[in-house]
């Protein structure tokens, strides 16, 4: 990579140094940033194209848009641009130069999260009444550079399929959770774009994704009956208090003894059949109860 400029991305509040370099050049020096199976994060990264023609629109999102990066001492981490980078679309009869701004400034964490969110809001469709559709913003680059900075690794179904899962929900559907706000008319209610970016610019955010998927690290069985359903619905009562600005720390071990303590609600609890009401009692139990 070569120097070239260095400048202020306003969108991205950030400082940032803008290097240039060839497409080849770029794809080998971002790989070896990481040691980890690539493919471990998007089976897609090592498919082959090489009997495909690479079409013009792949052409102009390799080398019109930027790539960017964070830099924290000597290590650096992708942004944005794991698929143009890591994806082998087939032979380029040119090797293209490309840019990356390389972002300086030494961010806290959940400002570096934010960074990913605003690099990746295109993803963020909003389907139908705030139904904000989050899977593919959760997935690739995303898992990998939360993987690397915070170690935190999402766990899917894994190939093989769904008998040789080790959980009972993976942790993308329950993370899809953080992203939903509770509504008496139906559960798939979302806060939308602006809801979401005020979850990414709440200083808790590591810590909440940190405590959701460990608390969804259990073996099967389920520890009780509606575990999952009352740890949806610690997610979203979490997510609906940081998007009012809270920044309390919340343990998910803490409503898991007060649950147990409140003989009535969880003998009531074990004994239901899974239906709207019981996440709805469930959501309840939560909003009303004083700590």
């Amino acid at each position: 990579m070569k120097k070239i400029d260095e400048g202020y991305d306003n969108l991205l509040k950030s400082n940032y140094e803008l290097h240039s370099s060839t497409l080849q050049e770029l794809k080998v020096l971002a790989k070896s940033w990481y040691d980890v199976d690539l493919s471990d994060f998007d089976s897609r990264s090592v498919r082959s194209n090489e009997e495909n023609t690479l079409t013009e629109m792949k052409k102009s999102g390799l080398m019109c848009n930027y790539f960017f990066a964070y830099k924290e001492g000597d290590k650096y981490y992708l942004l944005d641009g794991f698929n143009r980078l890591f994806t082998d679309y087939g032979n380029i009869e040119f090797d293209c130069p490309v840019y990356i701004k390389i972002i300086t400034d030494n961010l806290k964490d959940h400002e570096l999260m934010h960074v990913l969110f605003r690099l990746n809001m295109w993803k963020l469709q909003e389907r139908g009444f705030m139904r904000l559709d989050v899977s593919n913003f959760l997935d690739r680059g995303f898992r990998l550079f939360i993987n690397e900075k915070f170690g935190i690794s999402l766990y899917s179904y894994p190939d093989q399929g769904y008998k040789s899962r080790t959980k009972e929900n993976s942790d993308f559907s329950v993370l899809r959770e953080y992203f939903k706000n509770e509504s008496e008319m139906t559960h798939d209610f979302s806060y939308g774009l602006a809801g979401t970016s005020l979850l990414f610019s709440n200083e808790k955010i590591v810590e909440d994704f940190r405590e959701i998927v460990k608390c969804n690290d259990y073996m099967l069985p389920l520890p009780f009956n509606h575990y999952d359903t009352f740890l949806e619905g610690f997610i979203r009562f979490v997510s609906w208090r940081r998007v009012n600005g809270d920044i309390r720390e919340y343990k998910f071990d803490t409503y898991l003894e007060l649950l147990k303590g409140d003989n009535k609600f969880f003998g009531k609890l074990q004994k239901m059949s899974w239906t709207d009401s019981t996440r709805k009692n469930v959501y309840k139990w939560f909003r009303e109860l004083k700590l």
